[in-house]
C-alpha cells in the first residue's frame, strides 16, 4: 500500500469516529456560543497626513495569551493611504476578557509615532509561552528600504518597547511584504519559545521588473533581539504570496501560502507605493488560486516540498480588496485547518489536515445563497472546537454595500451551527479605498479555553456629514 493511499485510509478513519460520535454529541456540542461582549474596540490614534484616509483603521489581527484567557491584544492600520500603508499602527488591549478595551499607537515605527519610517502595514499580533506579546509590522520607506520589525510587550500589551527589526532591506531589487510571526508556546517541542518571522520579498532585475515573490522565514530564540539567517521556502522565479504558518505540539512547522507558480499574481508590495491598485479586483471571470503547504521538523532549516490544499481559492468580489486564505492549528491537538472564499465569493470552504502533508476535501462551511456572498474569512481552534469567521453582505440590497459580521462553531472541525451574528451592519459607502474598497486583506479570531475572540473593520456614517470615512475596530469575545 503507497504512502498516499495508507494516510487515505487513516484519514478516512479518523473521520468516520468523528462522524461516529456526532450523533450523541451534535445536540450538546453544537449549541451556540454565547457573546460575552461585542462593540468598538479600537479607532484612529494617529493624527491624519497629507494623502492619508482620515478616520481609517484597516486590516485587524488579535491574540489571546496562553497564560490567561481574560488578556488579549489586537493591532490594526491606522490611517490608511490608498496608495499603500498607514500613518501608523493602532494597538488596543484588554486585561478583563473584553469588558473593556483601551488603545494606543504603536511606537516607534513611523515618523508619526516617534520613528523612522514613512508608513508602516500588516499588523499581525503573537503571544509567547511566557505572557509576552508581539506585533510585528511591515516598516515602508518612500524610496527603496524596507522591513520587518517586531514589538514586544512584557504587561499584556499595555506598553511596548523600541521596535526590534527582524529584516532590513536597502535594496530596490529587494522589497520586503505580508508579514506574519508565530510563536512556539508548546512544552513538548523542541523550539518551546522560538519566534518565528515569514514574509514575502518582492525581487526586481536592474530594469525595475518583477522576477519573483518568495516566502521566507527568519526565527529568534531570544525574544526577537537576534535573527537567524533567511531561509527560502520557494524558489527564485516563483511568485507566491500570504505564509500562514501553523505550529504543532512536537514543534513541527506547516507554512500554507498562495503558490502562483512562475507567473506573477495580482499582488504588488506595500513597499512599492503607487502600485497597491494591482490588488484591485478585474470585472471579469474571478481568479482561482493554488494553496499549498510546506512543513519543516528542524525549526525552520529546511522545508518539504509543496503539499496541494486546493486549486479553487477567491481572491474576492469585484470592488472588493480583501480575502487572503487563512490557517490555523489546533495548539492542543495539533490538528490543523485551512479556509477561504470561493472564487465567485458565494461560499466559506475549509480543508482540515493531521500532519501538513495530505488535507481533506474542501468542504463548504457556508454554502451558497442566492444574493449573498461573503468577504473574508479567518479560523482558529483550541481543543478540537473549531471557530471560522466571515463577513457576509446581501448582494440584492443597494448594491451589497450593508456587510454583516458573523462567526461559526463546530465542535469537530465538520458539522458546523448556523452562523451567529456579530454586532452592527457595516456600511461599506464609508470604507477605507486602496485599490478597491479595503476592509482589509485579512480580519482576525483567537481561540483558547472557553473564549473566542474575533476582530473586524466596521464601517459607518460618520458624525461630521463632511467626512468621507469613518472605519473602526469592533470586537467580540464568546464563551464556547
Amino acid at each position: 500500500m503507497s504512502r498516499n493511499l495508507r494516510y487515505a485510509v487513516i484519514l478516512a478513519a479518523a473521520l468516520a469516529a468523528v462522524f461516529a460520535a456526532a450523533p450523541a454529541a451534535t445536540a450538546r456540542a453544537l449549541r451556540a456560543p454565547a457573546i460575552l461582549h461585542v462593540g468598538q474596540i479600537d479607532q484612529q490614534d494617529i493624527a491624519p497626513q497629507p494623502g492619508s484616509e482620515p478616520d481609517t483603521l484597516v486590516e485587524p489581527d488579535v491574540a489571546v495569551s496562553p497564560l490567561d484567557r481574560n488578556v488579549a491584544v489586537a493591532a490594526a492600520h491606522d490611517g490608511r493611504y490608498p496608495d499603500g500603508g498607514a500613518v501608523d499602527i493602532s494597538y488596543a488591549w484588554t486585561h478583563d476578557g473584553g469588558r473593556t478595551w483601551q488603545h494606543a499607537p504603536l511606537p516607534g515605527i513611523t515618523k508619526s509615532a516617534g520613528g523612522t519610517w514613512d508608513r508602516a502595514s500588516d499588523p499581525v499580533v503573537a503571544f509567547g509561552p511566557d505572557g509576552s506579546v508581539y506585533i510585528s509590522v511591515l516598516a515602508i520607506s518612500l524610496d527603496c528600504p524596507s522591513a520587518v520589525t517586531v514589538s514586544r510587550s512584557t504587561d499584556g500589551g499595555v506598553t511596548f518597547g523600541p521596535p526590534m527589526v527582524a529584516h532590513y532591506s536597502a535594496s530596490c531589487g529587494y522589497s520586503d511584504d505580508k508579514n506574519v510571526l508565530v510563536v512556539d508556546t508548546s512544552r513538548r517541542s523542541p523550539h518551546y519559545g522560538r519566534l518565528y518571522q515569514f514574509w514575502t520579498p518582492f525581487l526586481y532585475d536592474a530594469a525595475g521588473n518583477n522576477t519573483g515573490a518568495l516566502q521566507v522565514v527568519r526565527w529568534s530564540d531570544d525574544h526577537g533581539q537576534t535573527w537567524s539567517r533567511t531561509v527560502n521556502l520557494t524558489q527564485d522565479g516563483s511568485y507566491s504570496q500570504d505564509s500562514q504558518p501553523m505550529i504543532q505540539p512536537d514543534g513541527t512547522v506547516v507554512d500554507a501560502y498562495i503558490d502562483y507558480g512562475t507567473a506573477a499574481g495580482g499582488e504588488a508590495p506595500e513597499s512599492r507605493i503607487g502600485q497597491s491598485a494591482l490588488h484591485a479586483q478585474a470585472a471579469a471571470p474571478p481568479p482561482a488560486d493554488t494553496v499549498v503547504a510546506r512543513t519543516s521538523r528542524d525549526g525552520g532549516r529546511t522545508w518539504s516540498a509543496p503539499n496541494t490544499i486546493t486549486t479553487a481559492a477567491g481572491e474576492g468580489a469585484p470592488g472588493i480588496r480583501c480575502c487572503l486564505p487563512s490557517a490555523t492549528a489546533d495548539r492542543i491537538t495539533g490538528r490543523l485547518f485551512a479556509t477561504w472564499t470561493s472564487p465567485d465569493s458565494s461560499a466559506v470552504m475549509l480543508s482540515q489536515s493531521f500532519d501538513g502533508a495530505h488535507w481533506s476535501a474542501a468542504r463548504p462551511v457556508i454554502r451558497p445563497a442566492a444574493g449573498r456572498d461573503y468577504i473574508n474569512a479567518d479560523v482558529s481552534a483550541y481543543r478540537g472546537e473549531v471557530f471560522l469567521a466571515t463577513s457576509t453582505r446581501d448582494t440584492t440590497v443597494q448594491g451589497g454595500r450593508f456587510v454583516q459580521q458573523q462567526l461559526s462553531y463546530s465542535f469537530d472541525g465538520t458539522h458546523f451551527a448556523a452562523p451567529i451574528a456579530l454586532g452592527p451592519l457595516s456600511d461599506l459607502k464609508y470604507a477605507a479605498q486602496a485599490g478597491g474598497t479595503f476592509p482589509g486583506d485579512y480580519m482576525g479570531t483567537a481561540a483558547t479555553g472557553g473564549r473566542v475572540y474575533a476582530v473586524w473593520c466596521r464601517s459607518s456614517q460618520p458624525t461630521d456629514p463632511s467626512s468621507t470615512y469613518h472605519q473602526v475596530v469592533y470586537g467580540a469575545v464568546l464563551r464556547s
